[in-house]
């Protein structure tokens, strides 16, 4: 069983602040791509292994995991889109002689070993598999001018993290037909959806967040070191 992982790492977004791309800001003195790519290999054994990257910023990733424990890294020029970074990182030979192929988020340095096993046992099982934590908070519907609507039903809604992981193959054809039909999801769950084949759905982790905002980095900051004074 040969397993590949996906960095998506091709965003430009600077919402968390700064001149530079958010998965290139610094925790703990570790940029958090580099924290990503590192606890989730820890957790794994991946034999392909590619980042997808923003324009222009080759020469400082390719520093960044000079200085990484991870080796034996492709980097593949990300897209417009994340849809099209991934697409262009699952067209990579390597990730195409896999089985089992992992997507996961550069902004998300912090999943555990337990959540990695949980999703690796059930894409073999289930072939697609999406981690997420249920909502605890009231969901409303508002209108255009932000005015409540009404209440939703949480009781069957989650919210979705990554790592997904599928079969590759049903990936890489779910994504050529997602691509004849012109569209573009948001995430790789949505793509295999969309080829009309269930995604499983997994118990996600609430540590597990997505960097995006300046909140968020403070969070992750917080995060990190319970994590280092924890050891």
């Amino acid at each position: 069983m040969k397993l590949g992982l996906i960095i998506a790492a091709g965003g430009t977004g600077t919402r968390a602040g700064g001149p530079i791309p958010k998965q290139f800001h610094i925790i703990s003195g570790k940029p958090i791509l580099t924290m990503t790519i590192e606890n989730i290999t820890h957790c794994l054994k991946f034999d392909a292994i590619v980042v997808t990257y923003p324009v222009d910023y080759f020469k400082l990733l390719s520093e960044l995991l000079e200085k990484s424990s991870v080796k034996n890294v492709e980097l593949v020029e990300g897209g417009p889109t994340r849809f099209d970074s991934v697409w262009n990182a699952l067209q990579q030979h390597s990730i195409q002689q896999t089985d089992i192929v992992f997507v996961h988020d550069a902004v998300r340095p912090f999943v555990d070993k337990e959540l990695i096993i949980r999703i690796y046992d059930n894409a073999i099982r289930h072939k697609a598999v999406a981690p997420g934590i249920r909502l605890k908070d009231t969901i409303k519907e508002i209108d255009k001018e932000e005015f409540i609507l009404k209440t939703i039903d949480r009781s069957n809604l989650v919210a979705i993290q990554t790592p997904q992981a599928f079969e590759t193959g049903l990936l890489i054809s779910a994504y050529e037909k997602a691509i004849s039909e012109k569209k573009i999801f948001t995430d790789e769950a949505g793509v295999v959806e969309n080829f009309g084949f269930r995604v499983k759905f997994v118990e996600g982790s609430e540590t597990n967040i997505k960097i995006t905002t300046p909140q968020d980095l403070l969070l992750a900051s917080l995060i990190e070191s319970i994590k280092i004074n924890s050891k």
